[in-house]
């Protein structure tokens, strides 16, 4: 079986570079990877949230927002292929949002996390995605990848909705 595997440890970043698709040899410190690693951490902590929704309605639109998130993946490791991430998917999300708000009661004060496991998990998630929002425009993608960052902007106003649904009406941690 072991001989089937494909290597994890190449040991070639080891001299502090890693392969980026269509880039060639990078700096392990560069934009565009710190910008992967953000989203790839974002992603990790929505397979946390994922795992607590189970796989109601909630569970699948956190693996398709994972699913977004491989593609802005994809869009920074390959800049001279064409984006993978369109004013389609900036649709979808934002209908999203508005179908999650319609029936998910906000808050008008700040909201401390931790009202639901689920809803923590969806928060942390949350604040990954704007730092990795961060990266995008400090790695200079607002010009190379508009939907992207668009996209990525209104995934954290999302991931706040559901983190609330998640929480319920009880959230005394409020104010």
């Amino acid at each position: 079986m072991a001989e089937n595997n494909p290597p994890v440890s190449t040991r070639r970043g080891d001299d502090g570079t890693t392969t980026l698709l269509g880039s060639g040899r990078l700096r392990k410190d560069d934009p565009r990877i710190a910008v992967l690693g953000e989203v790839d951490e974002a992603s990790s902590f929505l397979g946390l949230a994922r795992t607590e929704a189970g796989e109601g309605e909630l569970g699948s639109v956190i693996l398709d927002t994972q699913r977004l998130l491989y593609r802005i993946m994809g869009d920074v490791a390959m800049p001279k292929e064409p984006n993978a991430v369109g004013e389609e998917d900036l649709r979808r999300v934002e209908e999203l949002l508005e179908e999650w708000r319609s029936r998910t009661e906000l808050p008008r004060e700040f909201v401390v996390p931790g009202e639901s496991r689920l809803g923590a998990l969806l928060d942390v998630a949350r604040s990954v995605v704007r730092r990795a929002e961060r990266a995008l425009v400090a790695a200079g993608y607002v010009e190379a990848h508009p939907q992207a960052v668009r996209t990525v902007n209104r995934l954290s106003d999302l991931l706040y909705i559901l983190a609330r649904a998640a929480d319920g009406r009880s959230t005394p941690s409020r104010g």
